[in-house]
């Protein structure tokens, strides 16, 4: 039967509207589906980071095809998020305590990724990417890291004398990081062209930002001392406390300043 008229207009207009309500209701099938599914697959990534957190970073005999897939692991559930995010209507005056320790435990992926220490405004950033829609604000990650010295976690708040805030790891010390800076510092390049921070950054396996803020620390002990140039900072291994104001020629057959003596002219 042909159709035409005003009749046939309603008609195709209503096999429309089926049409278009049949494919809603397959939709929203599919979508209940994987929002069931993804609940499912958050708790399995919880239990799997909490395994991950529990269990040692490195195990002997492992080889390097283990140690990348526990990297990709790794990230792979930073990108799921927090299954239970910390809200100030579900903590109430107790907000920035539970806070404090849920960063905890958050950081410590991060920070194993970033060699011990890393940045505040990093982990602001992949904090709240974890968190959804329950983002936080700046003060409220402040406040909250601000109170691990009073709690016995791995982790602590750290603040330049340049003014960057990092975190890290308790075990991350500075006599450990300036014992492998001044090895840097003493290799026959460094010892003629300085040290960067890019130079450092890869020696220590951090961002150069951190490493910069590593040596300018190294500079404040009498580590290393500074050369300013066009080409930014570069620095040296201080050797001027080996040399003898009353004979500032003569050189020591051991020591820093003979070892920059002996790679200078080298270089000639």
């Amino acid at each position: 039967m042909r159709l035409a008229g005003d009749s046939g207009i309603l008609r195709k207009e209503q096999e429309m509207w089926e049409s278009t309500d049949k494919s809603l209701q397959e939709a929203f099938q599919d979508l209940n589906a994987l929002m069931s599914k993804a609940k499912e697959m958050v708790m399995l990534a919880e239990k799997m980071r909490q395994k991950l957190l529990s269990g040692p970073t490195t195990q002997p005999g492992a080889n390097d095809e283990e140690m990348g897939s526990k990297q990709e692991m790794q990230d792979w559930m930073l990108s799921v998020g927090i299954a239970s995010p910390v809200t100030k209507e579900s903590a109430g005056a107790l907000y920035h305590q539970q806070l404090s320790r849920l960063l905890a435990d958050f950081v410590k992926i991060p920070l194993e990724k970033a060699g011990g220490m890393i940045n505040l405004i990093d982990i602001y950033c992949l904090f709240n990417r974890a968190r959804g829609t329950e983002l936080i604000s700046p003060e409220d990650l402040l406040q909250a890291c601000s109170i691990w010295e009073k709690f016995d976690v791995p982790v602590m708040l750290r603040k330049f004398n340049s003014g960057v805030m990092v975190i890290q790891n308790k075990s991350h010390t500075d006599e450990e990081v300036f014992a492998r800076i001044k090895s840097l510092a003493l290799k026959p390049d460094a010892l003629k062209t300085g040290l960067s921070a890019s130079d450092a950054a890869m020696t220590l396996g951090i961002a150069p930002a951190m490493a910069k803020e590593h040596l300018l620390t190294a500079e404040s002990k009498g580590f290393l001392c500074r050369d300013v140039s066009a080409d930014g900072f570069q620095f040296y291994i201080n050797f001027f406390h080996e040399i003898d104001p009353s004979d500032l020629y003569f050189v020591k057959d051991y020591g820093i300043y003979d070892t920059w003596v002996k790679a200078a002219l080298a270089s000639w």
